[in-house]
């Protein structure tokens, strides 16, 4: 027994050798967690240090892009950790899993995995890479389109880090919050991050990672329009990611450099990177980076040399294709994983009305995968690799009409997947009570549809109870408030002079009661008892998929509440929402 906590404690000595020098010889600490997991063989029985030595061998090989043999070493440990019910073991596995997944562009692979990594980090309390899993799972729901879920993941982590004084890990999210900002056009929002971003990882040394927020940096000061601003970043960020041989970020900077060049009208110089950046990309198959390279040398050669434009147009349109194809393709593989988590939490021994129940909801996911398969075939075939030639190349005014109807098409698409991936939420999340502030979440649901027709003639009253206390899912109750606002915008009455939208939120016999009341165009009476079906559309006025009061049952459902609609034609609709509160919250 002696013999072999001697051996354990020389192991971990080795590990933690080899971690310490991970950032400065990768080649020597791989050496040294080799020399580690041999030394574990010698032990018979496999306990803790075996997955240890495997998880971090893993990584290392990860950091060394042997992708097959660090998914090989993960495997294994996992194997190991779940053999002896060693939840670090689970949790490092996970991550490594989902990580090498995520950075080989296996979003829907990587989503599983990472899920898991944030359950066990959170059993074992470990703050740091319950945040770290969190930010990834951040990454993936934005690839997926699903902000929503993005910013709870990143605001989750960030008061984690903020909670431990964690500098590393706020710069991190810094990052990420600044990119998702961009994304939702948020530019001053975005600028603000990324400083400070930029401020903490010069402070901190972090000259890596500082490359890639010079490089958003320059992303964010291309949409504010100050192209100046934006080359000092970009050749930044390009100097960095070229000391460190990130060629990722090389190619991604160069084609920026080069875009911010042609906006400028320095073509030479655009020409000059792009090409460079072209050819770093072929030879490393960066296909998404390539085709924007050859987008750009397109408009570059247009005017002085028609055949190479031609060819750059062609290798775009092909390369655009096959991107495009892997983005659908990503979505919905998305979808089926999310559904698959949800099959696996099933309890076996369930009760028989939970299984009828579960069978019902299994029946409307093959109801969804059969609508998104037949809604996605038409529009992206016609779509492919051409949309965002539209607005600079096809002068045509019929052309252009039938170029705007395919764009409505895309952004249907993308609307059905996104909500459909929002259904999947109410039912996989885990149950997190937190206090809830009416008020903010009231205002922020407003404000999110200030792009809709009409807004602006919209008066809104919002008449809630002060003091009110209430603790619930804050998820859950956003998507209920967020889908009775939306609707009462959308359906506005147009011949009205004063269109109203009154939101009253009380208290009342240990229940919240939630009210939207419009005047806008109303309900049939036939439609009402219809609206909470999946893709029942009683309006042909609005450009839904008929999703939203769904998915809004489905949350109401979760709660435990009840929802009851009253409206006529001309008049206007009153949804009332009825939350029961738990006693232990009764105040």
């Amino acid at each position: 027994m002696k013999i072999t906590d001697n051996l354990i404690g020389e192991i971990e000595e080795l590990l933690a050798e080899a971690h310490a020098i991970s950032s400065e010889s990768l080649p020597n600490a791989i050496s040294l967690t080799e020399k580690a997991l041999f030394k574990s063989q010698k032990i018979k029985n496999k306990n803790a240090v075996h997955a240890d030595a495997l998880n971090q061998l893993s990584i290392l090989q990860r950091k060394n892009k042997e992708f097959a043999t660090a998914k090989s070493l993960a495997e294994r440990a996992q194997s190991i950790a779940n053999k002896i019910n060693y939840d670090r073991g689970k949790g490092d596995s996970c991550y490594n899993l989902g990580t090498i997944y995520k950075e080989q562009g296996k979003y829907s692979e990587a989503l599983p995995h990472l899920s898991d990594a944030v359950h066990y980090y959170a059993k074992i309390k470990d703050y740091r890479f319950h945040a770290k899993s969190l930010c990834l799972l951040g990454n993936l729901y934005e690839e997926f389109h699903d902000f929503k879920n993005a910013y709870l993941a990143y605001e989750e982590a960030f008061a984690e880090a903020e909670e431990h004084k964690n500098n590393n890990l706020i710069s991190d999210i810094y990052l990420s919050l600044a990119g998702i900002n961009l994304k939702s056009e948020k530019i001053p929002k975005a600028s603000h991050l990324i400083e400070k971003c930029i401020s903490l990882k010069e402070e901190l040394h972090q000259k890596e990672k500082l490359a890639r927020a010079y490089y958003l940096a320059g992303k964010i000061k291309v949409k504010a329009g100050k192209f100046k601003k934006a080359e000092e970043n970009f050749e930044k960020a390009l100097s960095l990611f070229t000391k460190y041989n990130l060629q990722v970020g090389m190619v991604e900077s160069m084609e920026k450099l080069g875009r911010v060049y042609f906006q400028e009208g320095k073509i030479k110089e655009a020409i000059d990177i792009l090409e460079e950046a072209a050819q770093i990309a072929e030879k490393g198959n960066f296909n998404q980076s390539l085709f924007k390279c050859h987008q750009l040398l397109f408009q570059c050669f247009k005017p002085v040399n028609t055949s190479k434009a031609l060819y750059h147009l062609e290798e775009y349109v092909k390369l655009r294709e096959e991107e495009n194809s892997k983005y659908i393709q990503n979505l919905v593989d998305g979808y089926e994983v999310i559904s698959q988590m949800e099959d696996i939490e099933k309890d076996a021994e369930m009760e028989q009305e939970k299984a009828s129940i579960i069978e019902k909801k299994n029946t409307e996911l093959d109801s969804f995968f059969y609508r998104v398969s037949h809604d996605l075939k038409g529009p992206i075939a016609s779509l492919l690799g051409l949309s965002d030639l539209v607005d600079k190349d096809i002068k045509d005014p019929e052309a252009r009409h039938f170029f705007k109807m395919y764009d409505h098409q895309i952004r249907r698409l993308n609307m059905i997947v996104m909500e459909l991936i929002n259904i999947t939420e109410l039912n996989y999340r885990d149950i997190k009570l937190t206090p809830i502030n009416f008020y903010e979440i009231v205002d922020n649901c407003i404000s999110a549809y200030a792009y809709l027709p009409n807004y602006n003639k919209i008066n809104f009253t919002i008449d809630i109870e002060s003091n009110l206390y209430f603790k619930s899912e804050w998820y859950i109750v956003n998507t209920i408030l967020q889908n009775l606002i939306e609707n009462s915008i959308k359906y506005v009455d147009e011949e009205k002079e004063n269109p109203v939208v009154e939101i009253k939120i009380f208290k009342k016999k240990e229940k919240i009661h939630i009210k939207v009341s419009d005047n806008g165009e109303g309900i049939e009476e036939e439609h009402q008892v219809k609206i909470f079906d999946m893709f029942y559309r009683a309006s042909e006025n609005g450009s839904g998929t008929g999703l939203g009061l769904f998915i809004m049952k489905r949350a109401i459902e979760r709660l435990k509440g009840e929802v009851t609609v009253n409206s006529e034609i001309k008049i206007g609709t009153t949804f009332e929402v009825k939350i029961p509160i738990a006693q232990e919250e009764v105040k």
